[in-house]
């Protein structure tokens, strides 16, 4: 049964077992890779700035090897890695900004990791550094050896990783959804409409007809929706050759429609209402126009209750958001350069 991010907090979690497999597998890529010959140097030099902090080749350079193993155990040999090779280190580049600026903005709101859980996250926490359970500090000094790092560099990597998953951790804390809000969806569950729908390909419609013909049409359609005259709207739309579907009965608070597949349509079957079910205006989305119409809403006695699984996912939805929003605001302030001549090293 899952747990959600407060539980494990409540337990003294704190995401260290998140934080662990995202160290334990960089560490693992060190040694896969380890041996081969690198393609971008001997690691000395940046590839971007993230206001006073410099984004290091060599951990560019492992982070694309992190990113190129994740795509190999996706897809295997079908992957052609040359050709994908700018792709990747876009990817890696961005990656390395995005998690410097978590960092810093986490720090500039006091989210940090004291010494003492840094020392005891690398002592406890990464079975690579273990043996029989305990912490063997020669495995610990092999690893900063063939990494070409220091003790220094490897434990600020540490610090940044707990706080970083920290402060995603608490957004999710703070995005819980109130009783009052699980009530609203399982009422929204209990509530279920039936659309009706004409979709019209404009593209279509104009090689059917002629373009001025389609325009005509589709113009005379949006003026009697306008007045929610339904026996003009119902000439117009035999004249463009298009038929009403509808969706069936569907849950009101579901974020798609079966067959309609616009984004903007499916936003537009909420302002439909009982007492006026013809939308009265024509929906459009690039190419296509969308003509809805509600047919009917029932209120169904819902005897199973919400899965926690479901709040659970709303909570990780409104997490996220709010992360991103925080984290674009704090790099619009941010001063980031990047060397794009890194993705063309050989």
């Amino acid at each position: 049964m899952s747990e959600n991010m407060a539980d494990k907090m409540k337990r003294g979690i704190n995401a260290k077992s998140v934080t662990a497999m995202v160290i334990f597998g960089a560490i693992i890529m060190v040694f896969v890779f380890f041996g081969m010959p690198e393609r971008m140097g001997a690691g000395v030099g940046s590839v971007a700035r993230v206001n006073n902090t410099l984004i290091s080749l060599a951990d560019f350079q492992q982070e694309e090897n992190r990113i190129q193993q994740y795509y190999q155990n996706l897809f295997g040999n079908q992957m052609d890695f040359g050709s994908q090779r700018q792709l990747l280190r876009q990817q890696a580049l961005e990656n390395l900004v995005r998690m410097e600026l978590v960092s810093q903005a986490a720090q500039k709101n006091g989210i940090l990791a004291t010494d003492a859980e840094v020392r005891d996250f690398i002592v406890k926490d990464i079975p690579f550094f273990q043996q029989n359970g305990m912490f063997q500090k020669e495995f610990y000094m092999r690893y900063i050896e063939q990494t070409r790092t220091t003790p220094a560099n490897f434990e600020d990597k540490v610090r940044k990783d707990i706080s970083n998953v920290r402060t995603r951790a608490l957004f999710e804390l703070a995005t819980q959804p109130t009783a009052v809000e699980l009530k609203k969806i399982q009422d929204l569950r209990a509530a279920k409409i039936n659309v009706l729908f004409v979709k019209i390909d404009s593209e279509a419609a104009t090689k059917a007809m002629t373009k001025e013909k389609a325009d005509a049409a589709i113009k005379a359609l949006d003026e009697a929706l306008v007045k929610g005259d339904e026996a003009a709207v119902n000439a117009q739309l035999k004249e463009l050759k298009a038929t009403w579907e509808e969706t069936g009965l569907v849950e009101l608070g579901s974020e798609t429609f079966p067959k309609i597949t616009s984004t903007v349509a499916t936003e537009a079957v909420f302002e439909l209402s009982k007492t006026e079910p013809l939308l009265k205006r024509l929906v459009r989305d690039g190419n296509s126009k969308y003509v809805l119409k509600l047919k009917e809403s029932k209120v169904e006695e819902v005897k199973t209750a919400l899965e926690p699984m479901s709040a659970e996912m709303m909570q990780k939805r409104r997490g996220d958001g709010m992360f991103e929003a925080w984290i674009n605001m704090f790099r619009s302030k941010s001063h980031v350069t990047m060397n794009t001549q890194a993705l063309q090293l050989n």
